[in-house]
């Protein structure tokens, strides 16, 4: 059986992030979303909002789960007994930060990764982007898979 963890800060999950979800989840037996605890990173949203966004977005996926996790990705990944780290990547630049965490990644705990391409769709649409149109009262539900509340 093949498990593989995404990991992220989901800050918050994006049509982007469960798109690569749900691919996958048709290329592995197990995905588990891994939600970061990163009290040194200032999130729009609290941990427990990430999460349940994720699982919100990811009902109906029946071998996908999402837990949250503090420390390194690898500890996590080993913990979990996963053999595979899954990473979206939108372009160029992603994949250049990307490819030099897979050699910390299997150097460090033999896990390999495995990176999935942006569609089209989904190239520009960033958690980042998301933040700023909430921040300024723009409606960001064309972008993400979930109802936001208030």
């Amino acid at each position: 059986m093949t498990k593989a963890v995404f990991p992220g800060s989901f800050d918050p999950v994006t049509n982007g992030h469960l798109d690569i979800i749900k691919r996958a989840a048709a290329l592995f037996d197990e995905v588990i979303v891994a939600v970061v605890d990163n009290a040194e990173k200032k999130n729009m949203f609290t941990l427990e909002e990430r999460l349940g966004f994720v699982n919100e977005a990811i009902a109906g996926l029946e071998n996908v789960s999402a837990e949250s996790f503090k420390g390194l990705v690898i500890d996590f990944v080993k913990e979990k007994g996963a053999d595979v780290i899954v990473r979206g990547v939108r372009g160029v630049s992603d994949f250049d930060y990307e490819y030099e965490l897979s050699d910390i990644y299997y150097t460090t705990g033999g896990a390999e990764s495995v990176f999935l391409p942006s569609r089209g769709e989904n190239a520009h649409v960033s958690s980042s982007m998301v933040r700023e149109l909430i921040r300024y009262g723009r409606d960001p539900s064309e972008f993400i898979p979930f109802k936001l509340k208030g």
